[in-house]
C-alpha cells in the first residue's frame, strides 16, 4: 500500500476575489476540500506544495493526508485545479475525499519505453492515440503508470488496450481492443524531405571535403 503524502492545509472563511487575493499575497491559495459523508470545506493551501505533488512521480494520483489547521486529518487526492492561462500560477485546487477500502476511478498514464525498429531503422513515425488509462481500483493500488515497450514494433504494428499487463486488483474501464499506439510508414512528402536534404549536405560537405585534402596536399608539399 502507497504511503500517504502529508500536505498542511488551514481553514479559511469562504471569502471574495478581494480575498482570495490577499491570501495569495500571503503565498497561500484558496482551496476546497469536499466528498464522502462530510460537509465540503473551505482551506488554503500553499502552491508550491500543490505543485511539487503534481510534479511528482505518482502526480495528481497521489494520495494525501490533509492535516487540517484544527487537527483533522483527512485522506484525499487532487480532484481538480486551476491554473492562470497567462502567467501559469496555480490559482485554486479542489481535494476530494476517498476511503483507503473503497474502490475509486481514476486516469492511470501510459509510459513509452524503448524506441521502435520501425522508427529507428526504417524512418516510420510512434503515432501514440491513447496518452492514459481510466481504471478502477482501491486508491492502495492505484499504479503510477502503465509502461509499454516500443522496442520491437516495426512499420505497421500495434499495441493495444488488450496487450497491457494488468496488476491484479486493477479493472481497466476502457476497451481491450482499443489501439494504443502504432507505427506508420513515412509520407511520400516526409520522404521526399529527406532525400533533398541528403542531397543538400552532400553538397555541402563536398567542397568541404575538397578544401581539406588541398590543405593537406600543401602542408605535404611544404614539407
Amino acid at each position: 500500500m502507497k504511503d500517504a503524502t502529508v500536505l498542511q492545509v488551514e481553514l479559511r472563511e469562504p471569502g471574495t476575489t478581494n480575498a482570495a487575493k490577499r491570501m495569495r499575497r500571503d503565498g497561500m491559495i484558496p482551496a476546497t476540500l469536499y466528498g464522502g459523508s462530510r460537509d465540503a470545506r473551505s482551506i488554503a493551501v500553499s502552491p508550491r506544495s500543490v505543485i511539487e505533488i503534481l510534479r511528482s512521480e505518482t502526480g495528481q494520483n497521489s494520495i494525501l493526508s490533509l492535516s487540517v489547521g484544527d487537527g483533522d486529518e483527512q485522506t484525499a487526492l487532487i480532484h481538480e485545479y486551476q491554473v492562470d492561462p497567462v502567467s501559469s500560477r496555480l490559482l485554486h485546487a479542489d481535494f476530494k475525499r476517498i476511503a483507503m477500502d473503497v474502490a475509486i476511478e481514476v486516469d492511470i498514464p501510459i509510459e513509452v519505453v524503448g524506441e521502435p525498429r520501425g522508427v529507428k531503422i526504417d524512418k516510420g513515425i510512434l503515432d501514440q492515440v491513447i496518452r492514459e488509462l481510466h481504471v478502477r481500483c482501491l486508491p492502495g493500488a492505484i499504479p503510477d503508470n502503465f509502461q509499454v515497450d516500443v522496442s520491437d514494433l516495426g512499420i505497421g504494428d500495434a499495441i493495444h488496450v488488450g496487450d497491457l499487463e494488468i496488476p491484479e486488483g486493477v479493472e481497466l474501464m476502457a476497451d481491450v481492443e482499443a489501439t494504443l499506439l502504432h507505427v506508420t510508414a513515412p509520407t511520400a512528402e516526409e520522404e521526399v524531405e529527406e532525400e533533398e536534404g541528403a542531397d543538400l549536405i552532400g553538397e555541402m560537405a563536398e567542397p568541404e571535403l575538397i578544401g581539406g585534402k588541398g590543405g593537406d596536399e600543401e602542408e605535404e608539399g611544404g614539407e
